[in-house]
């Protein structure tokens, strides 16, 4: 939306008003909800927001809907439709352009529209898939699945490493040492260069420093002076949370259940190696902080090891990941991998075949509920955006795609063709980009 020519020097109202047009939607309601979520100013240009005020502008626009899909009286933007021959394919715009699928109206006589440019079958509305049967008949069949559910929702019960999970200003003196005694002892043999032990010597330091502050040492007749705290060190220990405040372990639990149940669809390997590539894209795209001068640059924390097996080390990471960036963004995270596994099988296969139901199943519950399975759908015209800005990088010939938010033949046929040449992971960076979750 932010570079798209049909948005080009408009504010958010303004352009507001063409993406969720008042004959269709309570535009008002609509701006007041971004407003309120996002504390962007509705009369900023979208040319001119910052990426952060863009990430929570988007982000204001994907729960909105997601809540309307839940019966909330909001209502939703619609299609915005392109000037020229239906049957000529629109210029490809922007990756960002989001255009959600239009609220459907009683008694519309128009048969539904094209799939990529070609006619779909029927007239009826689809009967609404049912999903929870597909995931109570295969997701128990797997006991694996139990096991991760029990491991994401349970604290981590070494000391040392649990306090890992706290920010430094929270933790206590105890627990300061109880990560010097796991770092010494924990990481022995084939595990002494772990980068995670590094890493808990720095948390240590980044302690000393949060309670003590980073100055010189101070002297007195040539002996050191004891430093003084310059904030009250906490005497308690604090409950894990998540960075707005939630139950850390509940906001696990409910993860590696949505984890369980993408396993019911994608299988547990790959459900697995979803959610490993999506803490590993997240990590890249969210390296951890600067630090206090007085110490050089955190250790590289290593890639959680893609195997599709969920065991201690993907516990911890999904654990740190959302206590550091917070629960919405490893599901945004486990979305891209979903995605990414996909896209990395179809590129190794040379079959795109599920890429419609690959797409919608990992994005879908980031927009709307789950009952609401059909197209046409966001996720579907941002693909398919992405498609037009890569294909003719590779192809001369490349005929840009109809973005009409339906994922046809057409374009599974546009993405083999694009992954012929295109690393699967730059694609769904692309993708995740033109998201607005990355």
């Amino acid at each position: 939306m932010k570079l798209s020519g049909l948005y080009k020097g408009k504010t958010i109202a303004e352009a507001m008003e063409i993406y969720a047009p008042r004959s269709e939607n309570n535009t008002d309601a609509y701006l007041q909800f971004i407003k309120q979520k996002s504390g962007v100013d509705l009369s900023k240009k979208l040319a001119d927001l910052t990426p952060a005020e863009y990430e929570a502008f988007m982000g204001a626009i994907r729960e909105y809907e997601s809540s309307a899909g839940r019966g909330h009286e909001k209502g939703k933007g619609t299609v915005i439709k392109h000037s020229g021959n239906d049957g000529q394919a629109a210029p490809a715009p922007d990756l960002s352009t989001l255009r959600p699928e239009p609220r459907p109206r009683m008694g519309d006589q128009e048969g539904p529209a094209a799939v990529d440019g070609e006619p779909k079958p029927g007239d009826q509305p689809a009967e609404p898939e049912p999903p929870q049967e597909q995931k109570k008949s295969e997701a128990p069949a797997d006991p694996r699945t139990h096991s991760l559910v029990e491991m994401a929702s349970a604290p981590i019960d070494n000391p040392g490493r649990s306090a890992l999970l706290k920010p430094v200003e929270k933790l206590t003196q105890a627990e300061m040492m109880d990560m010097i005694n796991h770092a010494q002892g924990d990481y022995r043999g084939h595990r002494a260069g772990d980068p995670l032990k590094y890493h808990t010597y720095e948390k240590v330091q980044d302690w000393h420093v949060a309670m003590y502050g980073d100055g010189p040492q101070q002297h007195d007749g040539g002996k050191p002076v004891e430093p003084k705290p310059i904030r009250p060190i906490p005497e308690q220990p604090s409950p894990h949370t998540t960075p707005d405040g939630g139950d850390l372990w509940l906001a696990t639990a409910r993860i590696g259940q949505q984890v369980a149940e993408a396993a019911g669809t994608d299988g547990y390997s790959n459900a697995v190696k979803g959610l490993q590539r999506g803490l590993n894209i997240l990590n890249q795209a969210n390296p951890l902080p600067a630090r206090s001068p007085a110490y050089g640059p955190y250790t590289k924390l290593g890639p959680v090891t893609e195997d599709g097996q969920y065991g201690p080390q993907t516990d911890f990471a999904l654990k740190y990941a959302t206590a550091r960036q917070g629960p919405a963004k490893v599901q945004d995270g486990l979305a891209l991998g979903r995605f990414n596994t996909f896209a990395r099988n179809a590129q190794t296969s040379g079959n795109a075949d599920g890429l419609e139901a690959a797409t919608h199943g990992a994005f879908g519950p980031l927009f709307r509920s789950g009952v609401d399975t059909g197209s046409p759908k966001v996720e579907g015209g941002v693909l398919q955006e992405t498609l037009n800005v890569l294909g003719p990088r590779h192809h001369d010939d490349w005929e840009a795609l109809k973005v009409d938010n339906w994922v046809g033949p057409k374009t599974t046929a546009a993405f083999g063709r694009v992954l012929q040449n295109e690393d699967a992971d730059r694609l769904t960076t692309a993708f995740g980009r033109g998201l607005g979750l990355l």
